[in-house]
């Protein structure tokens, strides 16, 4: 029963999506408006046959743009070159044009074509649009090794098919076209009960049975359910919620919708598990459905983590729970407890052992032959002559080694089999058999007498043939699909993506109850799959309209709907819902603004997070608190060519509180789990490549670094979020829709650190214009250049990065800290931002940083004037001319340094260029001022600022001379040429 995904031949030929894509020319494909305007998609509808029309126009449109998307992005596709293209036929098909490609080997970086691509096949690999001119696409249909059916979308001439060329991926159509077939199965009125159910207020069972109560569900059940439904320890919301569904399901009045909404940290996942595991209990066929494999692997851990517990004989009943899916895709390696009941994992052991030559029964008979006749089992040994010279076995070593490998292959077996099998097959009393078969099998004993014989197996063998006699009926397979069909058909539980439950309509199945989890990311005509099965009665929608839509990447009118889950336009139509309303996840102080904005109030704070102990002050300082906006200013926005954004100086300064989070945790031993969400792919990518694999393989501090996308339904101790606004330009992306602002604000325990220009972000939605002014209302808005640490990695991460006209623009945060008050002039700026060397600026930062602490060198005096020095930053001939001035504050005179400009070379021309107005400047100094700009005061090695009380009260003032200058302005004025 060796693995194939080769093709299987639809009975019946139906429209395909991949047939309109075809009649699209690559003009038609790169047009933005080749469908200038769809119908939107209504709230209510009057039909099943509306309702599957209303979707069918925005999905062609957005199967559109993302192949626009893609072909526009053609230079990056994967691709795989080929040998050549033969003709195949087929008599049910025969105006199709039905192709096998032969492609060549393989590689690592090669791509591996799957069922249902999209794929153009080219000369070369393509640089441009224009080299997939002339403009011939396929569909894969199956693949085996490297040889791939495809159907194309027009005739290959022989002459060019022997030529050979490149295969290009371009996209994968097999969620559209389940989609696509589902709405077309809708439209012919195949199995639309639940479809009926939803299409508007008055038709979708919006009310409660009047003759079923969840106090009579209570005492139907088995006293075993109680007992266990009462040690998951609900709160009486998420009790209500489970209760509500399970009355349902035993209702037989009508057909149900149930909604479920799950804010974030309301104990969403947990509610769900006990919601399954009550229905597993009570043998209910169900199929729980998600959007996205992460979410479907996060809901069957939930459950089994449950199931587990419950469990009487090791793993016997797994083989009623089904994880389906692709094993590649779904990455469940990171999920241990799921590995027994995931579907490809099941086929491979049941394969095995149900095989005719290899599997259990063959085993088994091999068994009871050894202990009945060892010495014919020996001779048989060496009439087939496999002894090889002196290795021959002595028949107590034939015997002993052949009964342990028999004795290890029927144990593995035996349990594979209670673990695998449907209970329907595997009844109760038949897994005690077995489970007794493996105890008999381990007591046998091999006697030391010169005569081989065995002890304690009369039990076993009476047993072992009672089990061969009981297990005859099983079936047999023709391959691995096969297997996979049966385990599906026979299944309680079966867990897959709404998309993936459409293999489900191939089979007889006996699914009565849906649940789809995280329901709100669900595209409405992407749910019409599953609800299309035969027998289904009850539906179950666990969702939150708040947090995030699908994506919808169209932009044509018409299609802004097209995202949109069944749970929210329900909601939109005020259908009853259950409200899980206690949060056990965030701080009250990081839940306190999104419970107000998003949920009217109407969250509790769990117990758990208003004891003192779940306040952590990871680092120190009031700007980490728990809930901390940090204005942060600084940084240049830039964009690559999807108009991604990313803010190096937000980037520099999250790994560098990274890294102070990682000393923590070891200093304290404490664990950390840290968080760092932005809008921008290209921010994430531009913080991931900073920190490389640094905290990789560390058992105690863990970083994720994703868009908001990539947190949806995650939580970690620490949330950084960084908003990649920076300057005046900046912009929040994705994070601008409430949606998303709202999965970014509810992932973080105990802190949630939001970095960014406060200014900016007020500007860019209402959502981030109400969280500025609470933050500020509730003194949790910093200026981060204020702040001694913050403002420290704000300058190391402007000075790395060559930004010093941003670090001189912030109230000169470069000096906080100096010794000297420092005045800059704009011929200092403008020679600096004219600097292309990132070295070059670090140089004169640190000549600055120097001077403004008190390391004054001796310099050679100028000619013309002692009060200019000349600082040399470094060997290459970078300068910098400063001088000593006075400036007068609260009653007393006080040395300031001035910095006139920088510059590189040896050239004096420079300096001559500035003498004049340096000269004019001083010249209106009195002969008291220009002495005391001489004068010096050590503090140690270090030249510190002089001070002298004021003496003459109607002395003229610094700035009343700076404003007399025809060359310079007044400080702080908007065009100053001075900048303090």
């Amino acid at each position: 029963m060796a693995s194939s995904s080769w093709w299987r031949k639809p009975e019946t030929k139906k429209p395909e999506l991949v047939d309109v894509v075809f009649t699209w020319s690559i003009d038609d494909v790169l047009k933005r408006d080749l469908y200038p305007e769809v119908p939107e998609i209504p709230d209510i509808f009057s039909s099943s046959t509306e309702y599957s029309k209303s979707f069918m126009e925005p999905l062609i449109e957005e199967t559109h743009a993302e192949l626009r998307s893609k072909v526009n992005a053609i230079s990056r596709a994967s691709t795989r070159g080929f040998m050549a293209v033969f003709p195949r036929k087929d008599d049910k098909f025969p105006n199709d044009y039905l192709y096998s490609i032969h492609l060549v080997k393989g590689g690592s970086e090669m791509y591996e074509p799957e069922v249902g691509d999209l794929i153009a096949l080219t000369n070369d690999k393509p640089r441009r649009v224009n080299d997939l001119k002339p403009y011939i696409i396929a569909s894969v249909q199956g693949v085996n090794n490297d040889v791939i059916q495809v159907k194309s979308s027009i005739f290959i001439p022989a002459q060019k098919s022997r030529k050979g060329g490149v295969v290009v991926h371009l996209m994968n159509l097999t969620t559209n076209n389940r989609m696509w077939q589902a709405l077309q199965s809708c439209l012919g009125g195949k199995n639309t009960k639940m479809i009926n159910k939803v299409l508007q207020i008055d038709s979708m069972g919006n009310q409660e049975c009047t003759i079923c109560s969840i106090e009579d569900t209570k005492k139907s059940v088995s006293p075993k359910l109680q007992e266990a439904m009462c040690s998951f320890n609900l709160n009486a919301s998420q009790e209500t919620a489970v209760w509500s569904c399970i009355t349902a399901r035993e209702c037989r009045h009508q057909e149900t919708v149930n909604l479920i909404w799950g804010p974030p940290g309301t104990g969403k996942t947990k509610t769900v598990g006990c919601l399954l595991f009550a229905l597993w209990k009570m043998k209910c066929c169900t199929l729980t459905c998600a959007p996205t494999n992460n979410a479907v692997l996060e809901v069957a851990a939930r459950f089994m983590s449950l199931v587990i517990g419950s469990l009487e004989d090791d793993s016997y009943g797994f083989g009623d729970i089904v994880v389906s899916g692709n094993g590649k895709r779904m990455k469940i390696d990171g999920f241990q407890e799921l590995e027994l009941v995931f579907l490809e994992n099941r086929v491979s052991a049941l394969a095995a052992c149900l095989s005719p030559t290899f599997g259990w029964r063959n085993t088994a008979k091999s068994m009871i032959n050894l202990l009945k006749s060892p010495e014919d089992e020996y001779n048989l040994y060496l009439r087939d002559g496999r002894k090889v010279d002196d290795d021959e076995l002595s028949i107590r070593e034939f015997v002993t080694k052949k009964f342990k490998d028999l004795e290890e292959q029927l144990t593995t077996m035996v349990r594979k089999l209670c673990t695998h099998m449907p209970t329907s097959f595997v009844t109760p009393q038949l897994a005690e058999k077995m489970f007794t078969v493996i105890r008999l099998v381990q007591s046998i004993c091999i006697s030391e007498e010169k005569v081989i014989t065995f002890t304690n197996t009369k039990e076993f063998l009476q047993t072992v043939k009672e089990v061969l006699c009981e297990t005859a009926s099983f079936l047999t397979f023709a391959d691995d699909q096969d297997i996979g069909n049966f385990c599906l058909r026979n299944a309680r539980l079966i867990f897959c993506t709404a998309t993936g439950s459409s293999r489900l309509h191939t089979l007889d199945t006996n699914v009565e109850l849906l649940v789809v989890d995280e329901a709100g990311l669900l595209r409405e005509c992407e749910s019409v799959i599953p609800l299309q099965l035969s027998g289904l009665r009850d539906v179950v929608l666990i969702g939150d309209e708040q947090q995030l839509s699908a994506t919808v990447k169209s932009k044509v009118k018409g299609t802004e709907k097209f995202g949109r889950s069944l749970f929210e336009r329900l909601v939109l139509l005020k259908h009853t819902r259950h409200l899980l309303n206690v949060q056990y996840r965030m701080h009250p102080a990081i839940s306190r603004f999104p419970n107000k904005e998003f949920y009217d109030d109407r969250l509790q704070n769990g117990p758990n997070v208003e004891v003192e102990s779940y306040t952590k002050q990871f680092l120190e300082g009031d700007i980490f608190g728990s809930y901390s906006f940090i204005h942060l200013a600084q940084g240049k926005i830039e964009y690559d060519k999807t108009y991604s954004g990313k803010n190096m100086v937000e980037v520099n300064v999250i790994v560098e509180l990274l890294a102070k989070l990682h000393e923590e945790s070891d200093n304290k031993n404490q664990k950390i789990s840290v968080g760092c969400i932005a809008p921008y792919k290209y921010q994430v990518t531009a913080i991931q490549n900073k920190i490389g694999k640094i905290y990789q393989g560390e058992s105690d501090f863990s970083v994720k670094i994703d868009t908001v996308d990539g947190f949806q339904g995650r939580e970690e101790d620490v949330i950084i979020i960084s908003t990649v606004t920076g300057g005046a330009d900046g912009s929040l992306g994705f994070l601008k829709t409430p949606q998303r602002a709202n999965v970014a604000l509810t992932r973080a325990r105990h802190c949630l650190w939001i970095l960014g220009n406060g200014d900016t972000l007020k500007d860019c939605s209402e959502t981030w214009e109400h969280l500025v002014d609470d933050a500020k209302v509730r003194g949790c808005y910093h200026q981060g250049h204020e702040d001694k640490y913050m403002g420290q990695l704000i300058t190391n991460a402007l000075v790395k990065l060559g930004q010093f006209n941003s670090l001189l623009d912030i109230n000169l945060l470069l000096f906080k800290e100096a010794k000297w008050k420092v005045i800059i002039s704009d011929d200092f700026l403008k020679s600096v931002s004219d600097m292309k060397s990132p070295e070059s600026n670090k140089e004169v930062y640190s000549a600055l940083m120097k001077l403004s602490g008190g390391q004054h060198p001796v310099e050679t005096v100028s000619q013309g004037s002692a009060l200019i020095k000349i600082y040399m930053v470094n060997c290459k001939g970078l300068r910098v001319v400063w001088s000593i001035d006075i400036m007068e504050e609260n009653k007393r005179s006080v040395q300031v340094l001035r910095i006139w400009d920088v510059w590189q070379g040896t050239s004096v021309s420079k300096l001559k260029q500035l003498r004049p107005s340096i000269n004019r400047f001083y010249h209106s100094l009195s002969d008291e001022k220009q002495g005391r700009c001489r004068e010096k005061n050590y503090e140690g090695n270090l030249v510190v600022p002089k001070i002298w009380p004021m003496v003459d009260e109607n002395h003229e003032c610094l700035l009343g001379q700076i404003g007399a200058m025809s060359l310079t302005k007044e400080v702080g004025s908007s065009s100053s040429d001075w900048k303090w």
